[in-house]
């Protein structure tokens, strides 16, 4: 069955995806990434937790043909499952998001990050937000109505993904030698992931389609909701021969 999977980010929301789905003959699946909205904890957070986590809420089997989309935080998820079934992934978008790994200034600034959950959720949560519009202020309603969803996640979720995100390996070895198709969307004023960094990533995959969006951060969805449709039903509309 051939089935598209939309990912949701860290401290997102399935219902991001709502306003541009596409239209397609496959089936469309939103998960919820785990902790966002319940109490979920692993035992050990790690990518391929939540993974695995996703593959059984859209039901996988081996004869499932997966199109993977994932925003931030899913698109390290979709990555993760695409490690592990190659052979059922027909295509990935990595939406407002990298292969990379961690660089060491990161991990320590998730470190951080864990220290600042900890100790006041939502004040770290309305922080974060802000920092992922280019122009926040022309966004403050979908900003509050984020922090609202937001408030339901205990810390502990929060701690477990930034863990996960922390500890995860890089991708793009993995991408350099897969005959899927790879996409990307990103914004040029992306303060999460800078466009210098993504060049880096997208001049070791040249055969990526790559849309990189003027006046967008990282909530492209959002910013440039039309762009977002158009880059989503040309990806669901991407055949190969």
């Amino acid at each position: 069955m051939r089935k598209v999977v939309l990912i949701h980010g860290f401290l997102g929301h399935d219902d991001m995806w709502n306003h541009i789905l596409p239209e397609t003959d496959a089936e469309v699946f939103t998960p919820r990434l785990a902790g966002h909205g319940n109490h979920h904890l692993f035992e050990h957070p790690s990518m391929s937790a939540y993974a695995h986590d996703v593959l059984q809420q859209i039901d996988f089997n081996l004869e499932d043909e997966l199109e993977l989309v994932g925003h931030s935080m899913g698109g390290y998820v979709a990555l993760e499952i695409a490690k592990q079934f190659p052979l059922n992934c027909a295509k990935l978008a990595l939406f407002h998001s990298t292969a990379q790994a961690d660089s060491e200034l990161k991990k320590q600034d998730r470190l951080r990050a864990m220290e600042a959950a900890k100790e006041h959720q939502a004040l770290y949560a309305a922080n974060l937000i802000d920092g992922l519009f280019h122009e926040a202020d022309k966004h403050r309603k979908d900003i509050e109505e984020q922090l609202t969803k937001i408030a339901s996640m205990q810390a502990e979720n929060t701690i477990q993904a930034l863990s996960a995100m922390r500890n995860r390996e890089e991708s793009i070895s993995f991408l350099t030698n897969q005959v899927f198709p790879i996409w990307y969307f990103n914004g040029n004023q992306d303060k999460v992931l800078p466009i210098e960094r993504m060049q880096e990533e997208w001049n070791q995959l040249p055969h990526a389609l790559v849309v990189q969006l003027d006046q967008c951060g990282h909530m492209g969805h959002l910013e440039q909701h039309e762009a977002a449709k158009k880059f989503l039903q040309d990806f669901c509309n991407h055949f190969t021969s």
